[in-house]
């Protein structure tokens, strides 16, 4: 696989694509066939979105208050989702009452998980996160070359994989987006980030939103694959870096109206 190129070009508008993508059997991507890894090991910045006892997406910390997730992760009311942090496996909150819910979220408002544009969303706990196997990610401050290794992770697996609740990750290369563009077979907007199925690790169906994370920061969120454990096209994530404006907005009008301390 020839990896040249940069990932990105800024330009002052994304583009949609004329063509249909390939059928999205994923809304929610999984890692597949990554390596698995404690929570603390991964720097605890990853945590699990549930809407009662169903395990929905996976979110980034970006502080005590504030989560990271994909937009097509959150249906309906913010409010239905609660949150669970500190764990390596899965673990719902059985208890209502010992659920840290989601007070306030956002979706950025170009969405269009269909188009690829802007599948971003900002989330704010009732209760911060804190905690020996807590940490926070800072936002990507920087953009990506083809080529660049970055860690993605998330929970769970295929039917086919063994210990499927617990934390995986996994390092692959990004790969340039014209490369990108003829593997998926149309022009994907300049916000979509690529990454190669390298050993047949890749996202799977069930996790959603979870982070890819260069140089110490959160620079992508997961959002598409073509299928578990495929060679044949790349997963694809929304660019931190594109959306910040949105993200660090979000988190000041949140944190005004609550008059937080959002760090």
């Amino acid at each position: 696989m020839h990896l040249a190129g940069v990932i990105l070009l800024l330009t002052t508008s994304v583009l949609h694509a004329e063509e249909d993508l390939p059928d999205r059997h994923l809304v929610q991507p999984r890692i597949f066939n990554g390596k698995t890894i404690s929570l603390r090991a991964l720097g605890g910045y990853a945590v699990q979105i549930y809407k009662e006892l169903k395990f929905v997406c996976t979110g980034t910390l970006l502080s005590k208050n504030f989560i990271l997730t994909a937009a097509h992760c959150m249906v309906g009311d913010f409010g239905d989702y609660h949150v669970v942090s500190g764990e390596t496996e899965q673990m719902p909150s059985m208890f209502r009452e010992d659920r840290n819910y989601v007070h306030k979220g956002v979706r950025h408002p170009d969405f269009d998980k269909y188009a690829f544009i802007a599948d971003i969303a900002v989330l704010k706990v009732r209760e911060p996160i804190r905690g020996r196997d807590t940490g926070y990610m800072n936002i990507c401050s920087h953009l990506m070359s083809a080529g660049d290794m970055v860690t993605v992770s998330g929970w769970g697996s295929s039917e086919k994989q063994k210990n499927g609740n617990v934390l995986r990750t996994m390092l692959i290369p990004l790969i340039a987006k014209p490369e990108c563009n003829e593997e998926i077979g149309r022009k994907l907007p300049v916000n979509v980030i690529c990454a190669s199925n390298y050993m047949r690790s890749t996202l799977c169906n069930g996790d959603s939103g979870g982070p890819m994370i260069h140089k110490g920061e959160v620079c992508g969120v997961s959002t598409w694959t073509y299928e578990c454990g495929n060679n044949i096209k790349p997963d694809l994530f929304m660019s931190v870096y594109v959306y910040r404006d949105f993200i660090n907005k979000a988190m000041d009008k949140f944190s005004k109206e609550a008059n937080l301390d959002w760090e």
